[in-house]
């Protein structure tokens, strides 16, 4: 099986409630084409090809979808999280994001900040559970037997 079959493998493994959390994020994250005229969408949409990068990288060195995959978004998404609160809570990196002078990128922005922070504490919880030797790639047995995914389907 080639890397990508490996990956849309893993993908298919998942538990239904994770699909559609990755659904809403990246629904999120491609929000900031809406909002190219502030630096917020901007710099969101430059972290989206950093973590594709790192995602497909590990997920290929890995032969598909595991817990370390949560590098790939902790090493762009936390600065761009950063960013973003100094923006939602003053001037320090630049005009304040704020209700009064643009509504809609202010409910963008808070949406984008909460969908970053769980998915980052995912992301670290789950680091850190690699690290501790849950290394399994997710639509496997092992991974199965761990309750980390589903035993994928026979591909082709």
């Amino acid at each position: 099986m080639n890397a990508a079959m490996k990956i849309i493998h893993s993908w298919l493994s998942l538990k239904t409630w994770i699909k559609v959390w990755l659904i809403w994020l990246n629904l999120v994250l491609l929000g900031a084409l809406f909002f190219l005229h502030d630096p917020l969408g901007l710099w969101t949409l430059v972290s989206l090809p950093v973590t594709f990068v790192f995602l497909v990288w590990i997920a290929v060195r890995q032969g598909g979808l595991v817990r370390l995959l949560g590098v790939g978004h902790l090493i762009p998404w936390i600065p761009l999280l950063i960013y973003l609160e100094l923006r939602l809570f003053g001037e320090g990196v630049g005009p304040q994001i704020i209700f009064t002078a643009d509504s809609r990128l202010f409910i963008w922005a808070v949406t984008l900040w909460a969908t970053l922070a769980i998915c980052l504490a995912f992301d670290a919880y789950d680091v850190v559970r690699w690290f501790r030797g849950e290394r399994f790639v997710l639509g496997t047995r092992a991974a199965a037997d761990a309750g980390a995914s589903k035993l994928a389907p026979k591909l082709g």
